[in-house]
């Protein structure tokens, strides 16, 4: 069967596979393929007498104008921010954009990868899922895929990379919390093991800690793996416990941290700030009309975007060269009643 109508969709359903798996065998990049799958795709590919427009990627000579977006998360407020940033940027420059969210699977990470790559994009932004995968995307940077990686970040020594000032800034929230008066900050943060900017945070709370008080702030480090309320509520109750008559506040390292962390203080009958003052990230519209405003610090997501945007196209554009950049945008502390201490 030779016939020129036949296309890499062909292929993908005759085999059982997706374009992306057929696209990966054709670039000879079996890495996360099994023997079976290549095996078969490769039966398929004979038979069918298939033979692919080296459309198989030159991006040095082909340009379509089209850039790839993948967020970890389009549902989250500050996201959409971020993307809005990259099309207005890009809109200017008179590129289009498609977008895709992994919904933090890794799975649908690397398939709207290399998805989009099949589709000839001329470069990545990619909001990543896992700091510790990177295996996939240095292989796309050696052959030539141009990436830069939006607010998560992987290694700033192998992809350009735009993110915020996530250690900084969380320093001057812990050390502006003791400066105004608390005995005791505790840190309740989402799962540390998926994103570095958690993890920098993390890391923040620690060293910021250590200046102000001799007692271990491990001890009032609190690690939410699946984001329960419930968890939240048995979490907060352990320690008011363990710090009476303290003078006390939260400090919340993700949007999802500090609206369980809000839900756990009214659903115990604890007033904000009275009785524990509250803070964290990020300024969403709700973060302003809870009890005077919580305390927050805004990253500035919409730059973010736009910067990410302005450093794939100068690579795209060869205007940049050389090794990778990393860019850390400042964010704003604002503060609001959730952290004024009350005589």
């Amino acid at each position: 069967m030779n016939d020129s109508k036949i296309t890499i969709d062909t292929v993908s359903k005759m085999a059982g596979v997706s374009k992306a798996t057929v696209s990966r065998y054709l670039n000879k990049k079996y890495e996360h393929m099994s023997e079976q799958t290549r095996l078969h795709i490769k039966d398929i590919i004979e038979d069918l007498g298939y033979r692919p427009n080296i459309i198989a990627r030159n991006l040095k000579t082909k340009t379509t104008k089209l850039i790839g977006v993948i967020v970890s998360d389009i549902t989250n407020p500050v996201t959409v921010h971020l993307i809005k940033g990259v099309m207005s940027y890009c809109a200017k420059q008179g590129y289009q954009v498609i977008t895709a969210s992994s919904d933090e699977s890794l799975e649908k990470e690397r398939e709207y990868i290399l998805s989009m790559v099949d589709r000839q994009v001329d470069g990545l932004i990619i909001n990543v899922i896992d700091y510790n995968e990177y295996g996939l995307l240095d292989t796309l940077k050696q052959d030539g895929v141009n990436i830069v990686l939006a607010d998560r970040t992987i290694n700033k020594a192998l992809f350009d990379t735009v993110t915020t000032d996530n250690y900084s800034a969380s320093k001057m929230l812990v050390e502006k919390l003791y400066s105004m008066g608390y005995d005791t900050v505790a840190l309740f943060s989402s799962d540390l093991l998926k994103s570095n900017v958690r993890l920098s945070r993390y890391k923040a709370f620690l060293a910021e800690s250590r200046f102000h008080t001799t007692s271990d702030p491990l001890r009032t480090t609190y690690i939410f793996q699946n984001d329960l309320e419930d968890e939240y509520k048995a979490a907060l109750q352990d320690f008011i416990a363990n710090t009476p008559n303290k003078r006390r506040a939260v400090f919340a390292s993700t949007p999802m941290a500090l609206l369980n962390l809000v839900n756990a203080a009214y659903e115990l009958h604890l007033n904000i700030p009275e009785d524990l003052g509250v803070c964290g990230y990020d300024n969403l519209t709700w973060t302003k009309l809870i009890g005077g405003g919580i305390t927050v610090v805004e990253q500035p997501f919409f730059d973010v975007g736009a910067e990410s945007a302005n450093l794939l196209l100068r690579r795209i554009n060869s205007e940049l060269t050389g090794p990778p950049k990393y860019i850390e945008l400042k964010s704003k502390l604002i503060l609001r009643n959730s952290t004024q201490i009350k005589s």
